[in-house]
């Protein structure tokens, strides 16, 4: 049994601890990751140093054609870096170059110009936005040039903590795709498979469906569904996921709620979070009247995709609160709140910092 004594734990979740992705305590699963970080190159030399360059900083290098480039940013999304070869910038190239950098203006742009590069190629490029020049033969100032111009990973990591599937995507699931789309890591932590409502292997494939939708990373555990307020490690447990995550925003259960696993959860994570800056209890359809919130998410750009994820929980259909016209009701009920919008996501607020991301 897990340490039941929280006081008595040293490691920090404040930030300092271990990197994301490290590991995780016993019983906890990583049943979903979340994309792959990738860069896009355009080469008609040898694009090895580069490559390796780039696998050696955690990406994916995949060498496009500059014509399939467009196509691929619709289908997967910005990468973290394009890395573009002088000598493959024709004038067709050139063109894709410069509607990518419109389309995406936060994208790190490095041209690889060798001693016999086009110094025509060379200046068009750095007109539409080049970031960094580098010589492709130089691999320390490859690998400098391209550690210094990647995106780095997300600064903002949200962590979103439910007793069973599907608790997370009903309460806070349009404000996660808001996260998502700003380019915030997003964590799901499940602490139950669910399995008083449903077989637990749907529920868990279900789970890790909604979450690969979502482009988050699903954190699994088995712990007794209808028992959570019983497990005595239930604080250390979710203490070691913090510590592990390192959030600097956390939603959870309020613990205004009729269920019992919820209550027990909102406990061990308001305990466990303790020095996470920014935490916010959501709405669950248990929810009692008491549940008062004063933060609310416009969440119009994202709610179809919300009742899409609810959909992936077939084993749940049967629950009204999933039917798409109440979730749409719900979030149109809540947006009286705020003016000139049509659906938001209410939460209260147990800590807010000030510094949070802003949403609304």
């Amino acid at each position: 049994m897990l340490d039941p004594n929280p006081s008595s734990r040293t490691t920090p979740s404040d930030g300092s601890g271990p990197a994301p992705g490290g590991l995780l305590p016993p019983g906890v699963d990583r049943a979903a990751t979340p994309p792959q970080r990738v860069a896009v190159l355009w080469c008609r030399r040898s694009a090895d140093a580069a490559t390796e360059a780039l696998a050696a900083l955690g990406l994916i290098p995949l060498l496009l054609d500059p014509t399939e480039t467009t196509q691929f940013l619709d289908a997967m999304g910005e990468p973290s870096v394009l890395v573009v070869d002088c000598d493959a910038l024709d004038d067709a190239a050139m063109e894709v170059l410069a509607q990518t950098r419109s389309a995406h203006p936060r994208l790190s742009v490095c041209a690889l110009a060798g001693a016999e590069a086009s110094r025509d190629g060379l200046l068009r490029a750095l007109r539409l936005g080049v970031s960094e020049v580098v010589d492709p033969d130089d691999a320390e100032q490859l690998l400098a040039t391209l550690t210094k111009v990647v995106q780095a990973p997300p600064a903002v990591r949200v962590l979103a903590v439910g007793a069973h599937p599907d608790d997370v995507e009903i309460g806070c699931g349009g404000t996660l795709l808001r996260h998502r789309d700003a380019g915030h890591a997003v964590t799901v932590l499940t602490l139950t498979l669910g399995a008083q409502g449903g077989p637990a292997v749907d529920r868990r494939r279900e789970a890790v469906g909604a979450a690969t939708r979502m482009g988050a990373e699903l954190l699994l555990a088995d712990l007794t569904d209808t028992r959570l307020d019983e497990e005595v490690g239930l604080t250390r447990l979710v203490e070691d996921v913090v510590a592990t995550v390192r959030p600097s925003v956390v939603y959870v259960h309020s613990t205004a709620d009729q269920h019992q696993d919820h209550r027990a959860v909102h406990d061990a994570v308001v305990v466990a979070t303790r020095r996470v800056p920014e935490v916010y209890c959501y709405q669950s359809p248990s929810s009692r009247v008491g549940f008062s919130p004063t933060r609310f998410v416009r969440v119009d750009d994202t709610l179809d995709e919300k009742v899409d994820l609810l959909g992936v929980y077939r084993s749940q259909s049967a629950r009204h609160y999933l039917e798409p016209d109440l979730v749409t009701a719900t979030a149109r009920y809540w947006a009286r709140q705020l003016p000139h919008i049509r659906h938001a996501e209410p939460f209260e607020v147990h800590r807010a910092s000030g510094d949070g991301p802003d949403l609304l």
